[in-house]
This record gives structure tokens, C-alpha cells and sequence, in this order.
């Protein structure tokens, strides 16, 4: 039995030093096998005995407030243990971003929120293969209407499923529950795992640090590829140039894009000239390595 634990991020244009990328969105989620979910919360109460702060303190990537708001040499701290301890007991991750200024016009936000969590749908029972799994989200922020909307799209993933995961399938057994993420240490991880991922796919330099932590927790094809599996680009390749897919080469090095559905195949190879961010990063600095600084 699975767990999958998710949250979304978000960054403003003006937080996305990556030229023609805009504002971005995510969706992710971790997902914790059975036996992982109390050793996880046992390393959470000693990450927060060693740095000295309350039982109850939430880690979040960015804090608002609290013990950990602007402490960056513990922030830092407690996002390393987090993700070490997070591979060392079997976590992986999947994540959907969205660069909404790059989507048609005819697409809403809630069209566009509807589709990633399809899509993130779609990854979570991809990585689960054969076994079944529970989906927990954080409680949907926005007010009282937008946690109406998005509840009643989660509810349409179990009745309708998608156009690739069917109900019928029977992999995730319950419609997706919400609760609040300060109660919960492995809502804390999917927080810094969007958001990380995030703010790598937007050039953030503070994210650089987590780069190959965050790229071994994401889940993989047969083939040994995060893209199309673990990372989810929208635009996707139906869009043409505006298509992401190269970033998978530009921040975490992979050579090529394949979706789970294509993965006894090589998928497209990396950099792809028909696609945006061809021949540059978008950085000033551009290396395939993602080690931006």
C-alpha cells in the first residue's frame, strides 16, 4: 500500500529569472510506501529537536512565519534531511508544471488546475504499477469556492477517472482526502518537493543546492528518465515550439523525454530543436548540468 501526499506551488513572473517562461504552476506529490510513513515522522521529530524548534513547528520551503521564517542555514538544513531522508526510505515524486502564459488562450484557470490534476493523477497510478494507493492533499487555499471547484475535480478523478487511468482499475482506493498540511510531516515534504522542483524549472538559483536531491527522488520510466514521468511539462509536445520538454535536459541533465505510455521506447531525444529552449537555459548562464548559480 502506497500513500501519496500532495500540494501545489506557484511563482509570479517576476520570481522566474528563465526569459520567456512567465509565471509558473505545479502539482506534485510524494508518495510514501506504507511502512515509510512512521520513520518519516520519527526523522521529522528529530530534525526538529536538533534545530531547536518547537514539536510543532511546519517546514515548508518558504516559510511565512514562525521559528524557521528567514533562517536560511537551518531552512537549508532541514530541506537537505528532509530529502535524504525521504530516498532513504523509498519516497518518490511526481510533479506537473504549468507555464500558463505559454497554454492557448482558450484555456481557464480552473481548465488548467482541472488538467493538472489529471495529469498528476495520471503519474501517481503510472508509478504505482501494480500496487494500490491513497491520495491526501493539502486543503486547497483561494477560499471557500475555489475548495468547492477543486474538490468537486477530485471527486471526478474517482467517478470518471481520465483518459488513461479508469475507474474500473481500482489503483487508488479512495477519493482524494484533504487535511491540513501543519499536521501532517509528509504534506511538509511535498511542499518542498513542488516547490523546489519549481523553482529549479524556473532558474531560481536558491533552488540549485537541491537539484540532484530533488532529481532522485522523482519517478522514473524503465529507462531510467524523470521526464514524462516523474516531471510533466505543460505545454506538452501537441503544443509545438512552446513545448517544454527541454528543460528536462537544461536543469536536470536527462538526454531525453519519454512518456510512461511510450516507455518501451527512447521518446524524443534532448535538446529537440522544434521546442523552445533548443539551444539555450534561458539563464545568462546556461549549463546542462543545472548547477545555475
Amino acid at each position: 500500500m502506497y500513500f501519496a501526499f500532495m500540494d501545489d506551488s506557484s511563482r509570479k513572473r517576476k520570481d522566474v529569472p528563465r526569459q520567456d517562461l512567465g509565471a509558473l504552476h505545479a502539482y506534485g506529490a510524494a508518495i510514501f510506501p506504507q511502512e515509510s510513513l512512521q520513520p518519516y515522522r520519527e526523522e521529522l521529530a528529530q530534525l526538529r529537536q536538533d534545530l531547536r524548534v518547537p514539536a510543532g513547528t511546519e517546514f515548508k520551503w518558504s516559510p511565512d512565519g514562525g521559528p524557521l521564517h528567514k533562517k536560511w542555514t537551518e531552512l537549508h538544513t532541514a530541506r537537505v534531511r528532509m530529502l535524504e531522508a525521504a530516498a532513504a526510505l523509498g519516497v518518490r515524486a511526481c510533479v506537473v508544471i504549468c507555464a500558463p502564459e505559454l497554454m492557448p488562450e482558450r484555456y481557464s484557470e480552473s481548465q488548467l488546475k482541472r488538467e493538472m490534476l489529471e495529469y498528476l493523477y495520471e503519474r501517481v497510478t503510472y508509478t504505482l504499477g501494480e500496487d494500490k494507493g491513497i491520495l491526501i492533499a493539502d486543503q486547497p487555499g483561494g477560499g471557500r469556492k475555489d475548495e468547492t471547484r477543486w474538490l468537486a475535480d477530485a471527486l471526478a478523478l474517482d467517478t470518471d477517472g481520465t483518459q488513461y487511468v479508469k475507474p474500473a482499475d481500482k489503483q487508488i482506493l479512495l477519493p482524494i482526502i484533504t487535511t491540513r498540511s501543519d499536521h501532517v510531516d509528509h504534506l511538509q515534504l511535498a511542499d518542498l518537493v513542488v516547490a523546489a522542483t519549481t523553482a529549479l524549472i524556473a532558474g531560481a538559483t536558491s533552488a540549485a543546492p537541491y537539484r540532484d536531491l530533488i532529481h532522485k527522488l522523482l519517478a522514473t520510466n524503465t529507462h531510467g528518465y524523470a521526464g514524462g514521468t516523474g516531471l510533466k511539462f505543460m505545454p506538452s509536445a501537441s503544443y509545438n515550439f512552446k513545448a517544454l520538454m527541454n528543460l528536462a535536459y537544461w536543469v536536470f541533465g536527462e538526454d531525453a523525454y519519454v512518456l510512461p505510455d511510450t516507455a518501451s521506447s527512447m521518446g524524443q531525444r534532448l535538446p529537440y530543436n522544434a521546442w523552445i529552449f533548443a539551444s539555450s537555459s534561458g539563464l545568462d548562464a546556461p549549463s546542462p548540468s543545472g548547477n545555475q548559480q
